[in-house]
């Protein structure tokens, strides 16, 4: 009976060592979730620069008298890579919990800001065979705007969580 007792004492014993060398792994996970979140918030910005001076761009077209249908569909095409690059970025980034629906907002940003590109480049195509749809002009618009309110609440829920 002493000997299953020295047994269990000793599992028991080595059991809490272990358990007490190894730890919960909390002290690594908070700086790497911080790291992560920082990093995270710093992509956001910069992507969210490059996609304003994108839609920016359409705006600059707009204001010409002749349109440029060419460059139209050049920049649809370069906010569809901006958008797709920042998702692919986004998904590297295991974020804490308070940035989660920073994170969601941002997705729908991206989501939208690739329709807008879409539907410039199908403007584009249409209006150079003469061929303007008010249907597809009026989703660059809707999306365009969507994004851009989904941007600026991505930044309002960043800055709610700092």
């Amino acid at each position: 009976m002493k000997k299953y007792t020295y047994i269990i004492l000793f599992v028991l014993l080595a059991s809490m060592l272990a358990v007490g060398c190894t730890g919960l792994n909390n002290e690594k996970k908070a700086p790497q979730s911080a790291a992560q979140d920082t990093a995270w918030k710093e992509s956001v910005h910069n992507n969210s620069l490059l996609l304003q001076t994108d839609f920016g761009n359409v705006g600059t077209l707009n204001d010409t008298k002749t349109p440029d249908y060419t460059t139209l569909a050049i920049t649809g095409q370069n906010i569809i890579d901006d958008s797709d690059k920042a998702l692919k970025e986004n998904d590297q980034y295991n974020l804490s919990a308070k940035y989660q629906d920073a994170q969601k907002e941002w997705v729908l940003a991206l989501g939208d800001s690739k329709s807008a590109g879409k539907y410039m480049i199908i403007v584009a195509d249409d209006s150079k065979k003469g061929n303007v749809n008010s249907e597809n002009v009026q989703k660059v618009t809707s999306f365009s705007n969507s994004a851009l309110a989904h941007i600026k609440r991505t930044d309002t829920l960043i800055q709610i969580a700092d």
